[in-house]
């Protein structure tokens, strides 16, 4: 059930629809207070759990990394990870990887995940900087 639409709950909904990537509550807090200066992190703490009880977002958590919030989207995709700087992205690569031919007795399998590795573009042009400078 949703209760009033309010504007640091509009800003917050607009933030993660537009996200490329999933975000943190960190990273959705600092964006919103772009908007909204005084907003505090309470508030983007009971506008995710809200989205989240509507099913308008979803969790995205890997471990050693902060829990991420994405905006719910019908097809599966892909993630790729930045070694750097740990944020996460999404990937529009195919994440059906076939199915391995042996399952254990009984088993049931009912999807996939595929998470890529990697250095993002803003830290690889970080780390190209750094190279030319030595």
């Amino acid at each position: 059930m949703r209760h009033r639409t309010t504007k640091q709950l509009e800003t917050i909904e607009s933030i993660l629809r537009d996200a490329a990537r999933p975000l943190a509550i960190a990273e959705i807090h600092a964006a919103a207070l772009e908007r909204l200066p005084r907003l505090g992190i309470a508030t983007v703490y009971r506008a995710v759990r809200e989205l989240s009880d509507a099913g308008s977002i979803v969790s995205v958590i890997y471990a050693g990394q902060p829990q991420r919030f994405e905006w719910a989207i019908a097809r599966r995709h892909s993630h790729f990870i930045c070694d750097t700087c740990k944020r996460v992205f999404d990937i529009d690569a195919p994440s059906n990887v076939p199915l391995p031919q042996k399952r254990p007795k009984g088993f049931l399998f009912q999807g996939d995940e595929v998470i890529y590795y990697g250095e993002c573009r803003d830290c690889r042009k970080g780390s190209v900087k750094e190279e030319a400078r030595s």
